[in-house]
């Protein structure tokens, strides 16, 4: 929350106690305010709350005098199109779909639209004192928060928020649809695509999962179990309403389990093919080395090398796996009889699916049979290198709080927020460069940890934690002084590509030769007529 905001609640409080002859420290009760909402992520009208009850206290203000506070950060009522990042608002909205909760901390989650656009919303099981909410009416929610997650906003709904059901007539005219190529992040209000590739099910919570596609782009869809949504018919085109897009390492795919749609026959797009569906062999496949996979089904003997952040909390386990001829990309999906591998363990995986996505191969091994081996094996490839300028160091690094829930270890928001375990008070701090590594061709996004971060800058994990809660900027001075220390320098990295992000595993400073440097801007001169 931005300074204005907690000085407007500042001097509410001093109004207050001013009427009851009193003489409030302002700055004291700021500076409270500031550390309650900004450091510790109390809603504010909580915050409010106890800061006021604490000074009746201490001034022995008897406390029936005291009034209940209420908080309204929004200053005026704007569209759901509007909606930012961090901002406190107030909208009028209706309820398109509802979806199960997918956490025992959330009461209520769905879409809410308006002319302008859509939005998931969340309604914390806390906040009981907010009506249930229900599908085709309009309501009225004054200081709801905007949170975003990878990119994707949703509004929550705290003890704070006021909610009021509008009772007059509305009509919410439904959008046009939109290229699949112009999809990002959000609820999409309207796209018209064919169903042209149903895959194999990696997880018994997935309902259906596949490819969609217009006449000039295709998308992953998945549906889960849990929405109870009917499965999509392959070749049929459907108008889709108020799906929901992700993006993860410049890809975007949409869930299907808050929309609607409308059935057309597959002719209504001739120009887009239904793929041949490949199925699942009877019998074990021989072992194929993992340069030479393509997509269908296949048999890997391979060892568990590295393990990534899950990115979804439907997601088991993902990684890399890696043979004498290359490495891949693998996932697991939650279900009943799902296990993870051990790292640096080597496997026998019988026939795994493997799936092509925008031209990368990737692994689903749920459904295939594992068999732990005994033993080693050596790598045949070495890691990737990308050479070029940090000419940007991105939102969300340097230090940054983690979920502290096991399993989970997602960053989180400003105030806090976990999107899938709510307010997190007892956070990890972690350390961390996401940047765009220029290589003179194309602009990469390139991701490095706490150890490559702490060589790199010079600045450890405990360092970053001082500066972050002893300067006015906080966590956006540590990203600042990454900036002026590793902006614009040439670094030599090694690593693993994950669809179009660089996941960096060494790192160093390109050296360059002084003699070499003076003969080219003396080169560089020549052609402008002088000498540099």
């Amino acid at each position: 929350m931005d300074a204005n905001q907690i000085q407007q609640i500042t001097d509410r409080i001093s109004l207050n106690l001013t009427s009851k002859g009193v003489s409030p420290d302002k700055n004291s009760i700021f500076d409270k305010l500031s550390a309650y909402i900004n450091d510790f992520g109390v809603v504010p009208a909580e915050a409010e709350r106890k800061i006021l009850s604490d000074l009746y206290r201490k001034y022995q203000i008897p406390e029936e005098q005291k009034p209940a506070p209420s908080y309204n950060a929004a200053t005026e009522e704007t569209t759901v199109s509007n909606l930012q990042e961090g901002d406190w608002v107030t909208v009028e909205v209706k309820i398109v779909s509802l979806t199960p909760p997918r956490s025992p901390a959330i009461s209520q989650s769905g879409i809410a639209a308006d002319g302008t656009g859509a939005i998931e919303f969340v309604t914390f099981a806390k906040s009981a004192d907010l009506p249930v909410l229900e599908v085709g009416k309009w309501y009225r929610f004054e200081s709801a928060v905007v949170d975003a997650f990878r990119g994707l906003l949703s509004l929550k709904l705290h003890s704070g928020t006021k909610v009021s059901e509008i009772t007059e007539e509305r009509c919410l005219v439904p959008a046009s649809s939109a290229p699949l190529s112009t999809i990002k992040p959000g609820v999409v209000p309207c796209i018209r695509a064919k169903f042209i590739d149903e895959w194999e099910l990696p997880s018994q919570n997935m309902a259906q999962n596949g490819l969609l596609a217009d006449e000039g782009s295709r998308m992953k869809f998945i549906i889960w179990k849990s929405s109870g949504k009917e499965k999509l018919n392959l070749g049929s085109v459907y108008t889709i309403y108020y799906a929901v897009a992700s993006e993860f390492n410049g890809r975007i795919s949409i869930a299907l389990d808050t929309a609607v749609w409308i059935e057309e026959d597959g002719s209504a797009m001739p120009s887009v093919p239904v793929r041949e569906k490949i199925q699942k062999p009877a019998e074990p496949l021989p072992v194929t080395p993992i340069h030479e996979l393509k997509a269908g089904y296949a048999t890997v003997h391979a060892k568990f090398i590295e393990a990534w952040e899950n990115r979804s909390e439907r997601m088991l386990q993902c990684g890399l796996l890696g043979d004498e001829t290359d490495r891949m990309k693998f996932v697991i999906w939650k279900d009943d009889i799902a296990d993870p591998l051990e790292l640096n363990k080597v496997y026998t995986i019988k026939n795994a699916k493997v799936d092509e996505y925008n031209g990368r191969l990737s692994l689903s091994l749920n459904r295939a049979e594992i068999i732990p081996e005994e033993g080693d094996l050596v790598l045949g490839r070495t890691l990737d290198t990308l050479e070029g300028n940090l000419v940007q160091i991105a939102k969300g690094s340097g230090l940054i709080r983690r979920c502290p829930v096991e399993g989970c270890g997602r960053v989180l928001s400003k105030q806090n927020l976990c999107p899938v375990h709510e307010i997190q008070m007892q956070y990890k701090n972690d350390l961390r460069i996401r940047g765009i590594l220029d290589d003179g061709e194309k602009a990469n996004s390139v991701l490095f940890n706490r150890e490559l971060t702490e060589a790199l800058s010079g600045m450890t994990l405990d360092e970053a934690v001082e500066v972050g809660t002893s300067t006015p900027l906080g966590a956006e001075e540590v990203q600042i002084r990454l900036m002026e220390k590793l902006g614009g320098r040439y670094l030599t990295c090694k690593g693993t590509w994950f669809n179009d992000l660089f996941i960096v595993q060494e790192a160093e400073f390109k050296q360059f030769d002084a003699n070499e440097i003076t003969v080219l801007m003396n080169q560089a001169g020549e052609g402008l007529g002088g000498e540099l």
